[in-house]
């Protein structure tokens, strides 16, 4: 009997020894993947908002208002562009499609982007025919070279600063580790980006709407800030909350004039919606990172080592049986 448990020991300790070693090393590569054609709506909302607004004369003219709601729904999808690259195994080509409505006013702004980035690490590479549209009349949108992280972050997200792409500025800006949190049950690293002002482009708007009322029309620059706050799950690289205290404005001759000023951050729904989404993945990737491994390098060499002494205990009974065996039989020969 202790023969058969001793195998049975050394079997299992073998075989959770094997599965230490397969779970990072096999199994990890295989699961840990980003879909190829996600499928995702992310809501945020802002109220008490102060916003400019452009309209015809007969709607009364460009003008800013304030204390509005305001709702910016991006979309994620994959997306084949055509007569560019294909997307390899580990790369991805996703599109977001960003719309900005101020509530009872209509459209703010909208544009489209189009990028690749590397599965694993989640930073752009250009692969696949990056672009963006920013305008309704586009129909192609302009090639743009994307760097940093654009939808999310890796997989195994570590405790430290991160470059993540802006839409606005054009360029990675970089996402500070600011510590841990648990949203809703799910613990998540909190990363903050701050862009302090930066001109993103120039255009003529009406003197009287910045604050200059003798001249009919002024060139003013577009000065765009923001405080943007993600809260990421860390297995997965997923963003799981968002929020962004925006302050755009139009400036000249020392003059300004607000475009969008305020904070928009994810509602509840798409709070909620990605955390049920997210907890079965972070789980099952912390087993196949941690527990698994931890498990098994643990309990592996204890069941080992418990096996083999079983199975020598055994041996020497038996060689004990066999020389009292003989003893015996050599007295009654003498």
């Amino acid at each position: 009997m202790r023969r058969i448990v001793g195998l049975v020991l050394v079997a299992l300790g073998v075989a959770l020894i094997a599965l230490a070693i397969a779970l990072p090393t096999w199994v990890y590569p295989r699961v840990a993947k980003s879909p190829i054609s996600p499928n995702e709506t992310l809501r945020a909302e802002g109220t008490g908002i102060t916003v400019l607004l452009p309209r015809s004369i007969e709607d009364g003219g460009t003008q800013i208002y304030t204390d509005q709601t305001v709702v910016n729904v991006r979309k994620v999808v994959g997306e084949v562009r055509q007569g560019a690259p294909a997307p390899g195994d580990d790369q991805r080509f996703w599109r977001q499609e960003f719309r900005v409505d101020v509530e009872g006013k209509g459209l703010l702004t909208a544009n489209v982007e189009g990028g690749s980035f590397d599965d694993e690490t989640g930073l752009a590479n250009n692969c696949c025919g990056d672009y963006i549209l920013t305008s309704a009349t586009e129909t192609t949108g302009q090639p743009i070279e994307h760097e940093g992280l654009i939808f999310k972050f890796p997989f195994k997200t570590e405790r430290k600063d991160y470059p993540f792409w802006d839409t606005d500025i054009k360029a990675a800006a970089t996402a500070r580790f600011d510590g841990t949190e648990k949203i809703k049950g799910l613990q998540t690293y909190r990363f903050v980006q701050n862009i302090p002002d930066t001109v993103i482009g120039q255009e003529d708007v009406p003197g009287p709407l910045i604050g200059i009322p003798d001249q009919p029309s002024v060139k003013a620059d577009r000065v765009y800030a923001t405080v943007r706050t993600m809260w990421v799950e860390p297995y997965t690289g997923a963003i799981i909350k968002g929020q962004e205290q925006v302050n755009q404005r139009l400036i000249a001759n020392g003059k300004t004039a607000p475009i969008i000023y305020g904070r928009l951050a994810w509602d509840d729904k798409t709070v909620q919606a990605n955390v049920d989404e997210y907890k079965k993945s972070a789980a099952g990737l912390r087993f196949v990172t941690r527990i698994g491994p931890i498990g098994g390098w643990i309990l592996g060499p204890i069941l080992l080592l418990v096996g083999l002494t079983l199975l020598a205990v055994s041996r020497r009974r038996d060689y004990d049986d066999e020389w009292d065996d003989e003893d015996q039989t050599h007295f009654q020969t003498v």
